[in-house]
């Protein structure tokens, strides 16, 4: 919960900070990128410690938290982006 609530700060003060309208999508496709990537690296990991059901479970799973990350991030700099306009004018 907390790491959420991080997560979504610090995409209000991206947001607000970085000039202009951010590429959402751009966002998202870079942050399931960096989610496989992630999920890959410790599923390999997890492939040689424990073997084939936790390589699947770990990628799988990473990449599904990463992208929920990046979900609550792109829902903050869409507030900062807001704050930006209203604030700065």
């Amino acid at each position: 919960m907390t790491l959420d609530l991080l997560v979504f700060i610090a995409g209000v003060v991206y947001g607000y900070v970085s000039p202009g309208k951010e590429d959402k999508m751009k966002l998202l496709k870079k942050g399931l990128k960096i989610g496989v990537i992630t999920g890959i690296v410790f599923g390999l990991l997890s492939f040689f410690m424990g073997g084939f059901l936790f390589f699947g479970a770990t990628l799988i799973g990473f990449i599904i938290v990463i992208a929920i990350y990046t979900i609550i991030f792109i829902a903050g700099t869409i507030i900062g982006d807001f704050l930006e306009t209203k604030l700065k004018k």
